[in-house]
């Protein structure tokens, strides 16, 4: 037993460093494209991005539907100021052009307007900016508009690609559940940003490998996926509803491993859990730690004062205040009932039929246990809210989106207790 679980350390410190090595290796190597290559298409992209605000609505009253373009535009020009005559210290400190007194997206085009080009003066150290090495790869070819469309076009194949796996394996209320919780945060708007579309496209990527890993019953694969996916969600991700790529794969595989004991289950959810957070967090610590190597100097002063700002706020309201109105802002954001007047008559009546349904066709013998869990997984977004309550409350248009685990467990909790086939011990794993 002690040599089996060696040998796991061994593989999963191995499927870590390799992980971080290829990524960073990467970003790297995307420094290194000529910043005289991406020019026209870094030009394009910011005559785009002037012709809207830095935040705006598609529909003026609903901030469900607001487009981050100041996200983007701090994106691009982090990819665009990438210097390829010292790729790696470059991308560790993440630096982009700003002038005092002009709005991110005209900064960004005066910086590659300008001639001679003014050099960068802002650095954004904390993340890894993975997805500038995607934007910069991008740009040899296209613009920020061309690549909202691959976003969504890769959204689109994903999203299609998982329901028809669930459908196919008669995993109807998965299918179900996910359908609504996409639904229910506006997925039509996720491509508008690409911000936004990273956590999206590795939560569905991981989804459809989990239900792929679960029916062939490989739990060791499946947590070395886990831990993966959660390298891959910091090193893309600018902190948006990243408990996503962990949640919406992990209620499915435990809707699809619901025949076996609630305890393999509870293991199940907790070791591939743990397994993801050592991934996610172990990447942001690996971030700091390389940059303060190739930098020579500590980081930590960059880092520290932002993460008290996303815990605590600005000061504008005190703590209670502040999660309240966290909790409240996100929860408003959801379809239907962001869109007022119908949108709210039309929520209350789904939300009181739902309930008629679950009281009056409520079977005997439903899993309580199984719901349990669902319903444990499915609140983790509000306690991501509670806890960075600052950030969710200043950020809560896109944070909102995390809530879709949360409606894929309301769900899958109605189907258990309408509908499901109770739990049959099998073979533990």
């Amino acid at each position: 037993m002690r040599q089996f679980s060696i040998r796991k350390i061994i593989i999963y410190t191995a499927a870590f460093i390799a992980s971080v090595l290829i990524l960073m290796g990467a970003l790297v190597l995307s420094a290194m494209i000529p910043r005289a290559a991406l020019r026209d298409n870094m030009l394009s992209s910011a005559e785009l991005l002037c012709e809207h605000p830095d935040y705006y609505n598609l529909i003026e009253t609903v901030p469900a539907t607001q487009v981050h373009n100041y996200a983007d535009i701090v994106l691009l020009n982090i990819a665009y100021h990438f210097d390829e005559s010292d790729p790696l210290r470059s991308v560790m400190l993440a630096e982009y052009y700003y002038e005092d007194g002009r709005f991110q997206n005209a900064s960004f085009l005066n910086s590659i307007k300008s001639s001679p080009e003014p050099s960068a003066n802002t650095q954004y150290l904390r993340y890894w900016h993975g997805s500038a090495g995607l934007a910069r790869l991008s740009h040899l070819f296209t613009n920020i508009h061309g690549m909202h469309i691959i976003c969504a076009v890769i959204i689109t194949a994903l999203t299609i690609l998982l329901l028809y796996l669930l459908i196919r394996r008669k995993l109807y209320a998965g299918a179900v559940g996910t359908a609504a919780a996409f639904i229910m945060v506006g997925i039509w708007m996720v491509p508008f940003t690409l911000e936004y579309s990273w956590v999206f496209i590795i939560s569905l990527t991981m989804s459809v490998i989990a239900v792929k890993l679960v029916r062939k019953d490989k739990p060791e694969t499946l947590g070395i996926a886990f831990m993966i996916c959660g390298i891959i969600t910091n090193y893309l991700d600018f902190l948006t509803c990243e408990t996503l790529t962990l949640l919406i794969p992990l209620l499915l595989a435990v809707y699809m491993r619901r025949e076996r004991a609630i305890r393999d289950n509870i293991l199940f959810s907790v070791k591939n859990t743990v397994l993801w957070g050592v991934g996610y967090v172990g990447m942001w610590v690996t971030k700091w730690i390389a940059a303060a190597a190739v930098l020579g100097e500590d980081v930590m002063p960059y880092i520290t004062g932002h993460i008290a700002e996303r815990i605590a706020g600005s000061g504008q309201l005190d703590t209670l205040g502040y999660i309240t109105e966290s909790l409240l802002k996100n929860l408003s954001c959801l379809f239907p009932y962001s869109y007022h007047g119908a949108g709210i008559v039309v929520s209350i009546v789904i939300a009181l039929g739902l309930a008629y349904v679950c009281f009056v066709y409520r079977r005997k013998g439903a899993n309580y246990k199984l719901m349990l869990l669902y319903a444990i997984i499915g609140l983790v977004p509000y306690i991501r809210f509670t806890v960075l309550h600052g950030h969710s409350y200043g950020h809560y248009f896109f944070t909102y989106r995390a809530q879709a685990a949360a409606v894929l467990a309301v769900c899958l909790i109605i189907y258990e207790l309408i509908g499901g086939r109770g739990n049959v011990k099998r073979k533990r794993t």
